[in-house]
């Protein structure tokens, strides 16, 4: 499996429909707000590619902004974002469901969380759902509280990884 930023339209369409194949219609980000993380937060936007057929398998997407606090939805709709933010804010990370369990997920947070950590970034802030809480404290973040966002009617719980 390769890991690397995505390239083309054609590749965000992929990551938008892996994103839509594991994701409620209401929780899942529209293609428009996928194209314009790549625009801003290229170096964010990254694929899981299988080496082997070149097929697009996950996806992770991030943006930066100036607070590691995340007190409204207003984050997963991106109308917060800060190309000069000293924190990053995972959006997503997705994979195919053929091929989860296979490490994937993780791959994709360990590379954005190395990326954020050569930016000199201070750290990563996340909302995800209560079933993922193990999965990201596996991988070093610290469970905050429960989010006072109800995006798509779902319970978010706020997480962070921060490094200074």
């Amino acid at each position: 499996m390769l890991i690397r930023p995505v390239e083309s339209d054609e590749e965000i369409r992929k990551a938008y429909e892996i994103e839509t194949s594991v994701f409620s219609q209401e929780a899942a980000a529209t293609l428009e707000a996928f194209q314009m993380r790549k625009h801003v937060f290229g170096s964010y936007f990254l694929v899981a590619e299988n080496e082997q057929d070149h097929q697009i398998i996950g996806a992770t997407n991030s943006v930066k902004i100036h607070n590691k606090e995340l007190t409204d939805e207003s984050i997963k709709q991106e109308t917060q974002h800060a190309e000069d933010g000293q924190y990053l804010c995972v959006l997503t990370i997705a994979v195919h469901p053929s091929f989860q369990r296979r490490g994937i997920a993780t791959e994709l947070l360990q590379r954005i969380i190395e990326i954020a950590r050569k930016d000199d970034l201070i750290g990563i802030v996340l909302m995800c759902e209560e079933h993922l809480i193990s999965f990201y404290e596996k991988n070093g973040f610290l469970y905050v509280a429960p989010s006072v966002s109800k995006h798509a009617g779902i319970q978010w719980h706020e997480m962070n990884l921060i490094w200074k």
